[in-house]
C-alpha cells in the first residue's frame, strides 16, 4: 500500500484513539469556564483575526502593486539615459 493512500486510512484510527480532552483547549471546550479565560480567548481570537486581515490586506497590496507597474512599465534604461537634460535659462551666475 503506498502511503499517500495509508494516510487518509490511518487518521479515522488516530482520531478515534484520541483522548477527548486532546481536541479542544479549556476554553472552547469547557462553557462553563471561568469569565476570565473566556474574555483571555475572545481576546486572543480577535488578535488573531486582525493579524490575519493585515497580512491578507498587504499581500492583495503587493499583487495590486504587481499588476500596476505591469500596466505602467517603466521607460527603457537607455531611453532614459539618451534624454536631454532641461536647461534653466533663467539661472545667471556672475
Amino acid at each position: 500500500m503506498k502511503i499517500s493512500r495509508a494516510i487518509p486510512l490511518l487518521a479515522p484510527l488516530f482520531l478515534a484513539l484520541t483522548n477527548s480532552s486532546a481536541w479542544a483547549c479549556s476554553a472552547c471546550y469547557n462553557p462553563a469556564g471561568s469569565d476570565k479565560m473566556t474574555h483571555a480567548a475572545a481576546i486572543g481570537i480577535g488578535a488573531m483575526v486582525v493579524l490575519m486581515f493585515v497580512m491578507l490586506g498587504s499581500l492583495a497590496a503587493f499583487g495590486w502593486h504587481l499588476v500596476w507597474r505591469a500596466k505602467h512599465p517603466l521607460p527603457d534604461y537607455n531611453e532614459l539615459l539618451s534624454e536631454e537634460k532641461p536647461t534653466d535659462e533663467t539661472d545667471t551666475k556672475s
